[in-house]
């Protein structure tokens, strides 16, 4: 039986992590934080992507509150709410995101769709520029 990394909710959610923290292994097809290789022996010389990569793991797809709250508003926005945050810069860009988000009800409607569809997205796309067989589930 051909091998395919599932997308489902738990493995969804991983693209959350922080840039780094979550590899897929090509070998198991599993998705591990860089915690849970703490263990194993790494040579003092090579960095942690060497390392990484050496023992057959690549990064996993990755999605920051910044690129996901940017991909909404482009989606979702009106063309004057849109202008406005051009401008806003990347360190204040989530918390303006937000305060627009509470204040206008028809940028809630929707929103945990499009979330969920975006990381959807993103995790095909990984899985399609790296060669892996997914199924989302």
């Amino acid at each position: 039986m051909e091998k395919a990394l599932i997308l489902d909710e738990e493995t969804l959610k991983k693209g959350w992590g922080a840039e780094g923290q979550y590899w897929f292994s090509v070998n198991t097809y599993t998705v591990k934080d860089i915690a849970e290789t703490a263990d194993i022996d790494r040579p003092h010389d090579s960095s942690e992507t060497e390392f990484m990569l050496s023992i057959g793991y690549i990064p996993f797809f990755h999605v920051n509150r910044i690129e996901m709250s940017r991909a909404y508003i482009e989606a979702v926005g009106s063309r004057k709410l849109k202008e406005r945050l051009l401008a806003v810069p990347d360190s204040e860009f989530v918390n303006t995101f937000w305060k627009y988000f509470d204040a206008y009800k028809h940028l809630s409607d929707g929103y945990e769709e499009f979330q969920l569809n975006y990381l959807i997205k993103k995790a095909v796309d990984w899985c399609d520029d790296n060669g892996i067989k997914c199924i989302v589930e």
